[in-house]
């Protein structure tokens, strides 16, 4: 019975995850707005989230792990992009460091970052990632103004309701808080996984007895 009640769980947490993503989708499908960033988290080590970014102009999800490089990340896909545009070119301590984010910006203007031919494309990227994602999040860039960026979030700590951001240090907190969050339960997870385990095997050799 346990083991059963713990499938169809498992089975309903996949349908949620799957409708969740899909309906992410259906947003970016509607805008030709490069600035959308699916985040699927995979899981987490050391306390550090890990995970892909699913984006229109990405021809395969862009892996991550850990928040500062989520964010580096994000804004490295908006210049790929070519938007939202910089209001002012950030600073580098060393010049290959500078030249190759410059880089990024000729890359995306040499591709035309031409939308996806087929959406069915994307549909097959998030049916794959929603095998492995354990939570969604999304997060729109609107503006890169001032040497940051600006824009809204959503996710299940924030009730599906966008939070707007006003710098990357805002987005950071805020990631910080999903983060902790996500290890958490994590956490939790892993305990009752292992407490169960350790019944069942009781219950096994009470029967052998």
């Amino acid at each position: 019975m346990v083991r059963k009640n713990k499938a169809e769980n498992q089975y309903n947490e996949r349908m949620t995850k799957k409708r969740e993503m899909e309906e992410q989708l259906r947003v970016m499908d509607q805008t030709d707005w490069s600035g959308i960033m699916m985040i699927c988290i995979h899981g987490q080590a050391e306390n550090r989230i890990y995970g892909t970014i699913v984006n229109r102009c990405l021809n395969s999800p862009l892996p991550f792990c850990g928040l500062d490089q989520l964010i580096l990340k994000i804004d490295e896909v908006c210049e790929l992009a070519g938007k939202p545009m910089l209001s002012m070119y950030p600073r580098f301590l060393q010049a290959e460091m500078r030249e190759q984010y410059a880089e990024l910006s000729k890359q995306g203007k040499k591709n035309g970052q031409k939308k996806q031919e087929g959406w069915q494309e994307m549909s097959d990227i998030i049916k794959r990632q929603a095998a492995v994602t354990k939570e969604v999040m999304e997060i729109q860039i609107l503006f890169r103004g001032n040497a940051t960026m600006q824009g809204r979030l959503r996710c299940q700590l924030s009730s599906k309701k966008y939070v707007s951001f006003r710098s990357a240090l805002e987005l950071f907190r805020m990631l910080k808080e999903v983060e902790v969050r996500f290890c958490e339960n994590s956490r939790l997870q892993e305990a009752d996984s292992g407490f169960t385990d350790v019944k069942r095997k009781e219950e096994k050799r009470g029967k052998a007895i």
